[in-house]
């Protein structure tokens, strides 16, 4: 049996001397004898990232360079590609996802499961952050048919089978979530509850622009909700204008009232082009992926390799 590790890291020199040595421990006393790799993705980083893994001078660590910055879940699936375990984690640089929850995940996974999520206990963060996570998980798992109730919105790390690295190797898309694949793609799924601790050092790479970029992926990757929205609209406003003319011509009619029509036209004229500009900017999101998916370019190259080998693209 073989265990890996892929830990995807951007700008984390800083962390690699400690978070690789603390993962590779417990990679060794899960694995009981056998033997385990830890494959470190360096997501283009300007800080000497792949110099600090190769610093540490442990033949069981490759370091992967891609050749421009793609993102930690295109790293990540980078990774995947080339770790070689029976079971496979995947688990952050930073020094928060706490390794000493990886026994626990293997004993689940020799017991049968093949995705096993660790779940931070709580999240420490504003009310109206926790809320809004909460919320558009639970939209994800509606979207993708569920994951065995498990609450994606407290996932942080997590294992994965061989069969599942391999299913997750043949989703070659560019704009998707390693997440969403994991909660699409089925499998039998279990987790662990752990404590999430602080940050070596540096601060989080994850703005609110990355979240908003990332949650929108997931949306359009997994669902046709937001263009059949435009049927319902489209739908919603004809019946609002129905009823608007119904109303104007009682008012006329039964009631001798003069509707000015000023006002009331240029509200329908800026709610309708409003709503006309947001549908065809749904419409362009699903076109631009679908030409961005049909040119059929890499999702990443690989720059240097620490083991020596030669360049790789997928």
């Amino acid at each position: 049996m073989r265990l890996s590790a892929v830990i995807p890291a951007y700008n984390e020199a800083a962390n690699i001397p400690v978070t690789v040595p603390a993962v590779l421990g417990m990679l060794d006393a899960a694995a009981e004898g056998c033997s385990v790799e830890v494959v470190v993705v360096d997501d283009h980083s300007t800080d000497g990232t792949f110099g600090a893994v190769a610093a540490l001078g442990d033949a069981r660590v490759r370091c992967l360079r891609l050749s421009r910055r793609s993102g930690s879940h295109t790293a990540l699936r980078a990774g995947l590609a080339h770790a070689r375990g029976d079971a496979v984690f995947c688990i952050a640089a930073d020094g928060q996802d706490d390794p000493a929850a990886m026994a626990e995940m293997v004993a689940k996974w020799r017991a049968g499961a093949q995705v096993v999520w660790a779940l931070r206990e709580r999240r420490d963060e504003g009310l109206a952050r926790v809320l809004t996570a909460r919320a558009f998980y639970l939209l994800l798992r509606l979207l993708t048919g569920g994951n065995g109730g498990i609450d994606l919105s407290r996932a942080d790390f997590y294992l994965l089978d061989r069969a599942v690295v391999d299913a997750v190797r043949t989703c070659r898309e560019r704009n998707t979530s390693l997440f969403g694949l994991l909660a699409w793609i089925g499998f039998a799924q279990d987790s662990v509850d752990y404590v999430r601790r602080p940050r070596v050092s540096g601060r989080s790479k994850w703005s609110l622009r990355t979240r908003w970029l990332l949650a929108k992926d997931w949306l359009i990757a997994f669902s046709g909700l937001p263009l059949k929205a435009a049927t319902w609209l489209g739908l919603a406003s004809s019946l609002a204008g129905f009823c608007h003319a119904l109303w104007v011509v009682w008012l006329a009619l039964g009631q001798g009232v003069r509707v000015e029509g000023w006002a009331s036209l240029m509200v329908a004229v800026l709610v309708l082009g409003g709503a006309q500009l947001f549908m065809l900017g749904v419409f362009g999101e699903y076109l631009w992926r679908n030409l961005d998916e049909a040119r059929g370019r890499p999702n990443w190259f690989i720059e240097r390799d620490s083991a020596g080998e030669g360049g790789d693209v997928c």
